[in-house]
């Protein structure tokens, strides 16, 4: 049955044979507050879902304004919602974006650290994510 999570995708979202979750987390641009509210929704439907380690994960980014305290929100989400993670992606940030999500991943020693790749291309994000391409980045 096909449902959209409250960031607005079909979940789950079928691709090429695969099953991924897209979390719409782009244009938001500067409003902080409406982001936080879909990111605190979605991180409710997916902590009732079914199963465990089982979500390919797509996190759009693009046209949103990412700070110190978007990604200490991001990282907190992430990590409640670990147990459900199988394969993450981030999509649509800057190099300096990944660099500053990197460092604080590795400084709160989150294991997605080393699993959590970064995408320009949706496109090759979602090839990743079913495990059809190797990683561009």
């Amino acid at each position: 049955m096909l449902t959209k999570s409250p960031s607005g995708s079909l979940c789950p979202y079928y691709y090429m044979g695969g099953e991924l979750h897209p979390l719409k987390y782009g244009s938001y641009h500067d409003d902080k507050e409406q982001l936080f509210a879909v990111i605190k929704a979605e991180e409710e439907f997916i902590i009732n879902s079914s199963g465990k380690n089982n979500r390919r994960i797509w996190i759009d980014l693009y046209e949103t304004t990412i700070d110190d305290e978007v990604i200490e929100v991001l990282i907190g989400h992430l990590q409640l919602i670990r147990h459900k993670i199988f394969n993450l992606c981030l999509v649509g940030c800057t190099p300096y974006v990944q660099k500053l999500i990197k460092k604080k991943m590795k400084k709160v020693e989150m294991d997605l650290y080393y699993s959590t790749r970064y995408f320009d291309d949706p496109e090759a994000a979602k090839h990743w994510l079913i495990g059809k391409i190797k990683e561009d980045s």
